[in-house]
């Protein structure tokens, strides 16, 4: 099929993109800047000849570049914890998705397929996520904004729309190019501070090759709307520490913090960020998520698309790997 793809110049966006035309599709990128696919895509041998120039938020652009498709990958969305980009987040997020989605489904693309995040069902004492869950509304701006995403893509599916949503949790692995993912920045820290804090905290970690390969197994016409969870493996610190030690070659430690005492260094970051801009993977939202994430149930993507997810000590190899490199030590 000819599968339009945005978000490909993104971590998961590209590497999505990669596992789409490895099944024999061909793919049309949807970017602002062509010569970030060079960076990106490119370097993960994607051949990005065929792109579109325009932007999610412009409704006519999108419509061009869906001429000829016969299927959607949208990966594009403003990726940010930062209350400062909250605006932004919400307001971009959900026009890109109305524009993409609603267009694809008017113009008959099977499937349709959208990349949430497990951040659209996340809640507080929360013992597992699964995709069928219902939808609350985020405390923050990025989970606010998945959360009324996936209420439309949601629409869509009741509708009878072939939409299909995908929950991805904490995704590292290779990068694309230059491009890490947003949860790079919580290794980047800990290897810099060589200590993980929290007690209960924890990471469900899965690797950008199964996230895409998800993608892929996902683009078939005629299955209808299907909504699937990809958390991957559940860490909790003391295990998180030993497998990065491990990855890093260098003893990581666990600093016992509480994570009620995390939480509130979040919401002070972000007080102090409304008047010193800083930039920090410390925020309220982070803190609630790392410090009250539940296990994720992929067991319905393994059963019904044959994913199998990979070794966390594998992911986090590639990860810490690719960090040092990037920063030109050994």
């Amino acid at each position: 099929m000819q599968v339009l793809v945005t978000g490909g110049t993104g971590f998961i966006g590209a590497w999505s993109a990669k596992a789409l035309q490895q099944a024999g599709h061909r793919v049309r990128f949807f970017v602002r800047n062509p010569g970030r696919l060079a960076t990106s895509a490119a370097a993960l041998g994607v051949d990005t000849s065929d792109y579109a120039i325009g932007d999610i938020t412009d409704r006519g652009s999108v419509a061009s570049a869906m001429v000829g498709c016969d299927a959607v990958l949208h990966a594009a969305a403003v990726v940010s914890t930062d209350p400062r980009l909250a605006a932004q987040t919400l307001d971009t997020n959900l026009q890109g998705a109305r524009n993409v989605l609603g267009l694809a489904a008017v113009r008959g693309l099977d499937p349709i397929v959208h990349v949430s995040s497990v951040a659209a069902l996340f809640r507080p004492g929360l013992e597992v996520i699964r995709p069928d869950l219902p939808l609350v509304e985020g405390t923050d701006a990025y989970g606010r904004s998945k959360s009324q995403v996936d209420a439309y893509a949601r629409e869509l599916q009741s509708e009878g729309r072939p939409v299909c949503i995908t929950y991805p949790g904490m995704v590292l692995g290779p990068p694309a190019g230059d491009q890490f993912g947003e949860a790079a920045t919580g290794v980047r820290a800990a290897l810099a501070i060589g200590a993980i804090p929290g007690r209960g905290a924890a990471w469900s970690v899965v690797d950008v090759r199964d996230v895409a390969a998800l993608h892929a197994a996902l683009l078939k016409p005629g299955r209808g709307p299907r909504r699937y969870t990809c958390g991957g493996r559940w860490l909790r610190v003391t295990d998180l520490a030993a497998v990065l030690s491990d990855a890093s070659g260098r003893r990581l430690r666990v600093l016992p913090v509480p994570d009620t005492a995390l939480r509130l260094l979040g919401e002070a970051a972000d007080i102090v960020g409304r008047v010193v801009p800083i930039n920090t993977p410390v925020t309220a939202a982070a803190m609630r998520y790392y410090t009250q994430m539940p296990r994720v149930d992929d067991s319905a993507s393994e059963r019904d698309l044959g994913i199998g997810y990979r070794d966390v000590a594998e992911t986090l190899s590639a990860t810490v790997d690719a960090l040092r490199a990037s920063a030109g030590t050994h």
